[in-house]
């Protein structure tokens, strides 16, 4: 499960102020898990800097530094508030407590105050946490950040996450203090599991507090939908595992590919041979142009309709085809709104399963008016570039609020949604708004061709369980365990799609 910052808060604030738990014992708690990390992750002749912001995480900050100072760390603290900023009364309660015993909290000024420290430094970045809401200005807290940073420090552990960074967004301006260690408590946000933001955050603990579970239940209901990491929902094992003993190749599922512009015939043929690999029965491929073709494989059957309403659709009937893809290797959208409509008749009184991939993404919206497909049963997967294709109002999917718009096309055109990125997702409007992350990529997928694949792959699956709100996580799951089998011959960097299709047999 992954928390907004949103759900974060009010779930912090119902268990203190409806269910009787003190934030003050929530804070000690925090700070108790913060201190842990710390000593778990320092090494000696690492120094110790502590640097607490005006708000409650600051607080947790504090808590922890008298943790360690009881510990016998001799952690060095310093105060950071920017002018005319308040102290939050559990912050200032928890200064007390540190001072009380003998500990002296400086205040920060300028870089001045931290050249006693160099690269052997922990630093405990407990300056923001998930206070903001906007980017950083200009200010006292961002010299700070930057003057901690030039440290270039062998340890930086954040409290919630690196100061700076906003909770709800993954692709932020700028990075101000990349942290080597997070700790965040009772749930990952979005930006400690999606890239880039995932990366500056370094190794994630999630650390339980004693947040009330009917505080929990209400807030994520009151939020409005759900945030899930994959791992957590998809099974592990084949999608094929129920196959009859019997099954043959309409059991299994006949499947078709249509694509291929001139010189870019490969990506449909791609597409089709990750399919028969991830386990479709039958693949058929039509492509669309048949200059320069390369040496078809011998596996697949080839059609010559291309994309003609008027042969295709007695084709799909007739040869009980399963699922579709549309548009690996197209440089001109070989949809139309007649191609369109007679689709969705098809899945409608066949239970055709759909994937938009790659050209036909482009102007889809405009293409698709009117239309309302099946969610389950209709799977666009573009790239962000190819998301911005489908609909000039789009944006790339960055935050919380650009998810926001994503759903309500989901909902208007009944689709599901595969955002393919370094950490790709799932969008789904099936059964109520839900994004389904997968964190199990690598570099060694971003290359040409891995789209093809993937999108041949999650077809095939669908003809064994036609989920769209499932099959292009599960597709993406089998690639990247395909990936780190082939980097173990060809490298991280040396791998191209033939050597995922041929690991895709074993990816379960």
């Amino acid at each position: 499960m992954i928390w907004s910052s949103q759900a974060a808060r009010e779930i912090d604030q119902l268990t203190t102020t409806l269910y009787g738990v003190p934030s003050l014992d929530l804070m000690e708690a925090a700070g108790l898990g913060v201190a842990r990390l710390a000593m778990e992750i320092w090494k000696p002749g690492l120094s110790v800097l502590v640097v607490a912001g005006a708000g409650n995480n600051g607080g947790d900050a504090l808590v922890a530094a008298r943790y360690l100072a009881e510990a016998g760390f001799a952690p060095q603290v310093f105060s950071v508030m920017a002018e005319g900023a308040t102290e939050s009364p559990d912050r200032k309660t928890q200064r007390l407590r540190y001072e009380a015993s003998g500990n002296v909290c400086h205040p920060y000024r300028n870089a001045q105050d931290f050249s006693s420290f160099d690269s052997h430094t922990m630093i405990m970045d407990g300056l923001l946490g998930l206070g903001p809401k906007e980017p950083l200005r200009p200010g006292l807290i961002r010299q700070c950040l930057k003057d901690l940073a030039a440290l270039n420090a062998e340890r930086v552990l954040a409290v919630d996450l690196p100061s700076g960074l906003l909770a709800d967004s993954w692709q932020p301006d700028e990075v101000y203090l990349r942290a080597t260690h997070t700790i965040t408590f009772g749930a990952a946000k979005p930006l400690h599991r999606m890239e880039p933001a995932r990366s500056a955050s370094g190794d994630l603990r999630v650390y339980p507090l004693p947040f009330h579970p009917e505080a929990i239940a209400s807030s994520l209901q009151k939020q409005g939908f759900l945030l899930e990491e994959d791992r957590h929902v998809l099974p592990s094992h084949s999608p094929w595992h129920a196959l009859p003993a019997d099954a043959h190749k309409f059991t299994r599922g006949h499947m078709l590919v249509i694509g291929g512009s001139r010189g870019k015939l490969g990506a449909p043929l791609l597409a089709a041979e990750a399919a028969m690999r991830a386990g479709a029965g039958w693949v058929s491929v039509a492509l669309l142009d048949d200059h320069d073709r390369p040496a078809l494989p011998r596996f697949l059957t080839y059609e010559d309709f291309g994309a003609d309403p008027g042969r295709l659709i007695p084709f799909i009937r007739e040869r009980r085809v399963k699922a579709l893809v549309i548009g690996p290797g197209t440089m001109q959208n070989p949809l139309t709104a007649e191609l369109l409509k007679a689709l969705q008749n098809e899945q409608k009184t066949l239970g055709l399963f759909l994937v938009f991939d790659a050209g036909a993404l482009k102007n889809w919206s405009e293409r698709a008016a009117g239309l309302r497909f099946d969610p389950s049963r209709t799977l666009l997967t573009p790239h962000p570039g190819e998301w911005r294709a489908i609909d000039k109002a789009h944006s790339d999917l960055n935050n919380l609020q650009a998810l926001d718009q994503a759903w309500k096309f989901c909902e208007i055109f009944g689709v599901s949604v595969f955002y393919k990125s370094a950490t790709p997702f799932t969008l789904s409007a099936h059964q109520g708004r839900r994004l389904l992350l997968n964190s199990d990529g690598s570099r060694a997928l971003g290359k040409a061709g891995s789209g093809d694949v993937l999108a041949g792959v999650a077809a095939a699956f669908a003809c064994a369980e036609p989920k769209a709100e499932l099959v292009g996580n599960e597709a993406q799951r089998a690639v990247a365990k395909a990936a780190q089998k082939a980097v173990l011959h060809w490298g991280m960097d040396g791998l191209g799609p033939e050597d995922l299709i041929e690991n895709l047999g074993g990816a379960y």
